[in-house]
């Protein structure tokens, strides 16, 4: 089982909160979604063609990663809308080759994600590491989301019923879009267990007595 839930989380993909600024060769990137399978980076200088390969290097947590990459695709993210605009364009790549720690770096990156879209103080009493930001918001329990995933596809309602839905989570109205995005990413991919756990904490983000903000508990 281990080793299988381990083979499973190997591609879990998450949208990346804060902006990650890195390069492919010398073109200027910010990463916007990481797996250990690849990324999707923005950029809006020349990467080489579909097919055609690059090294990738960014920083995260003052660690390094470097890694050799090939190009997948890449679209138009944001056209110019003028003339002294860029164009922003968004590319898939496939990850070859990881550099050093590079690989462990960013199995960090994907955890830490998925718990910061969750609460930050549970993770710490189930032995998980603590995570930097708490993205959580204290909700109020007349300002609720609920997020369903059907049949392939995320629904989203709001409610007053604070109970967790059977194929989903219901999280205050009050977070980020991108901590949504990770949240359903990590629901989408992750087995039973990361599933679970995803309810588990989201229940306890929006109950009264415990979404409080986290600091003031740590001895």
């Amino acid at each position: 089982m281990g080793h299988h839930h381990r083979e499973r989380r190997k591609y879990q993909r998450v949208t990346i909160i804060d902006p990650i600024r890195g390069r492919a060769g010398d073109t200027r990137i910010v990463l916007s979604n990481v797996s250990l399978n690849g990324l999707h980076v923005l950029h809006q200088a020349e990467l080489p063609r579909k097919g055609g390969s690059c090294a990738v290097s960014f920083e995260w947590h003052g660690q390094g990663v470097e890694l050799e990459c090939t190009v997948r695709w890449t679209e138009v993210h944001t056209p110019a809308k003028s003339q002294f605009d860029k164009t922003i364009h968004q590319s898939g790549l496939h990850v070859v080759r990881f550099h050093g720690e590079s690989r462990e770096v960013i199995r960090e990156l994907i955890e830490r994600h998925v718990l910061r879209a969750l609460d930050e103080r549970k993770a710490n009493a189930r032995g998980l590491p603590a995570v930097a930001a708490q993205s959580f918001q204290t909700g109020k329990a007349d300002a609720l989301v609920r997020h369903e995933f059907i049949g392939g596809q995320w629904q989203t309602i709001e409610t007053k019923d604070p109970r967790q839905p059977l194929n989903g989570f219901t999280i205050s109205v009050g977070e980020t879009p991108a901590s949504v995005q990770t949240l359903r990413d990590a629901f989408a991919q992750g087995d039973q267990h990361a599933r679970h756990m995803i309810q588990k904490m989201a229940a306890m983000s929006i109950s009264r007595s415990e979404g409080i903000p986290t600091r003031r508990y740590e001895p």
